[in-house]
């Protein structure tokens, strides 16, 4: 018989397909986008408008017709498959009990549901091909469902004209797009309704639709040439808590007000993989005793613990399919960055997420004792997106949890600080492992955009920053005040001070203080007078004086 393993397997290669098309047409999207790069006014944009989005809707309906052409022959031997597990197996029975068995090829009834049930799913997937889209933020804070050919037309022109006019930076948008796409996915929608869901999702709920159907009618058909009006459901693990009842034998009226057959929520209905067989009594021989159910029942309520929240059986394989389907969204990201030749600490962060995810998944799964099904994870026909799985290891977790803020923050650091930042590891590393040096480099950026800020020649501002940094090797941190001072230390008159000497001058001890929070360097026979706040450990003022403060108080 058809296990529910088996019934769950199938659809697989059809949403396998769908996860093809979404990448093709992702790919397609960056690809245009990337196009862009090579344009340098809006007026040469305009020219080659009709280049970079025309033919968008000949390449969605070539794509398409593709899909329709290779799903034709996955689902017609889906379906033998079905024929071949739900009828053939009763083979046995059928010649001991009736003496006779008519062999499937020659079962024009079986052949006959066979062959409308895939007409009905490959009507059901046109159906899903003609109203893809993609869901997207149109303002406000506000989704909308925007069709294919119309995202091309206005959101892909959008992001375009954003590169080519200046608005923002090429990877910029291509992180903006990639998101966009990644947390759309391909959908499809029912206008009548308004309901949506991800293409693939919705192909795999079209299959199963079609396999519990025929699998529904072959079983019935076969009791009533059995003579039999008992049925055993299948058992599985990490079913719906409303689907106690898998595993025992019910009449056919029992599964309808028991398993509610027939309805949405019940036997055989929404994503379920529960299926039901003839029963024959003094032939058939149970797949679990009640004993045996009961056992099993009790395990599947019973409570494990991961990083403090608690799981039962169907909790965990919830939680398992929403990070598989996590992990192929991330994947979909990392393949359109590099794709679009995105930034490489964009496309870092991505691959560091998307194996963090991976690894919770391993973790989550040994816990909670099931096993892994990655194969809906790689059904995205993707392949391999990384080479290196030492990449997570460079990163803190708790940078790897954040990585999204952590990305972001360190973007704004480098536009600050320029190179001299460091790589995207190191940044992560300095903030969650070194304090110390986290706390110099906060208040080297706030010093950097204090410095920006100031409405000074660029010559001056780049002068000013280039002594902060060579001060900061010297363990020393000048704030924008001191800093300014500097170019205007040395005066005619009074004893010239290089750069070395006033370092030389700091690591030397104060000898006076000012109020609570001053301590004061000060030589008179050179006029030299630097201050330094307790507070925040920076010198905030470096200037020539000749002569004491009454508020001075001896250190």
């Amino acid at each position: 018989m058809m296990t529910p393993e088996e019934k769950g397997s199938l659809p697989i290669r059809v949403e396998k397909l769908f996860y093809e098309l979404q990448d093709r047409i992702f790919s397609d999207i960056v690809r245009r986008i990337r196009k862009t790069k090579k344009i340098t006014s809006t007026a040469d944009y305009q020219i080659n408008k009709l280049l970079l989005l025309g033919g968008s809707t000949e390449f969605i309906e070539s794509e398409l017709k593709r899909l329709l052409t290779l799903s034709d022959p996955e689902i017609w031997e889906m379906y033998d498959k079905v024929c071949e597990w739900e009828y053939v197996r009763n083979r046995d029975a059928y010649e001991q009990i009736n003496g006779n068995f008519t062999p499937l090829e020659d079962n024009d009834t079986i052949q006959g549901w066979s062959q409308a049930i895939v007409a009905q799913t490959q009507n059901e997937i046109k159906n899903l091909t003609r109203s893809l889209g993609m869901t997207v933020d149109i303002g406000g804070g506000k989704m909308a469902f925007t069709p294919l050919a119309e995202y091309y037309q206005k959101h892909l022109d959008r992001a375009c004209m954003d590169v080519v006019t200046g608005s923002f930076d090429y990877n910029t948008v291509l992180r903006r797009v990639v998101k966009e796409l990644s947390a759309s996915g391909l959908q499809v929608i029912d206008y009548s309704s308004g309901w949506r869901n991800r293409a693939p999702v919705a192909a795999r709920r079209a299959v199963l639709t079609g396999v519990s159907q025929l699998s529904a009618q072959i079983n019935e058909q076969v009791a009533k040439d059995l003579k039999t009006d008992k049925y055993e459901v299948s058992w599985h693990s990490g079913h719906r808590p409303s689907h106690w009842w898998g595993g025992r034998v019910y009449t056919y009226q029992e599964l309808q007000s028991v398993c509610g057959l027939g309805e949405g929520d019940g036997l055989c209905g929404w994503n379920c993989r529960h299926s039901y067989y003839a029963f024959l009594e003094g032939y058939s021989i149970r797949t679990y005793t009640d004993e045996q159910l009961d056992r099993m029942e009790e395990k599947e309520q019973s409570v494990r613990t991961y990083r403090g929240k608690e799981y039962n059986a169907y909790q965990a394989s919830q939680a398992q399919r929403k990070m598989e389907t996590t992990m192929r969204a991330q994947r979909a990201k990392v393949r359109q960055l590099q794709q679009g030749d995105g930034d490489k600490d964009d496309i870092i962060a991505a691959k560091a997420r998307y194996l963090n995810t991976l690894h919770q998944y391993q973790a989550f799964s040994r816990k909670m004792e099931l096993p892994e099904q990655m194969e809906r994870v790689y059904m995205d026909g993707l392949g391999r997106v990384i080479t290196d799985n030492r990449i997570s290891t460079l990163f803190p977790q708790k940078m790897v949890d954040n990585m999204q803020r952590d990305l972001s923050q360190y973007k704004k650091y480098k536009k600050v600080l320029g190179e001299s930042i460091g790589s995207l590891d190191k940044f992560g590393n300095i903030k969650y492992n070194d304090s110390e040096q986290w706390e110099k480099l906060q208040k080297k950026f706030s010093t950097y955009q204090e410095i920006d800020g100031k409405n000074w020649p660029e010559e001056f501002k780049t002068k000013s920053k280039l002594a902060y940094g060579r001060f900061e090797k010297e363990d020393i941190v000048m704030s924008v005040h001191a800093l300014s001072r500097l170019p205007r230390l040395n005066k005619p008159g009074i004893p010239e001070v290089s750069e070395n000497e006033l370092i030389e001058f700091i690591h030397g001890f104060p000898n006076y203080r000012e109020g609570d929070n001053k301590l004061i360097y000060f030589d008179q026979e050179r006029q030299l007078l630097v201050v330094k706040n307790t507070m925040t450990d920076e010198i905030i003022s470096v200037v020539r004086r000749k002569s004491l403060k009454e508020e001075w108080r001896s250190v």
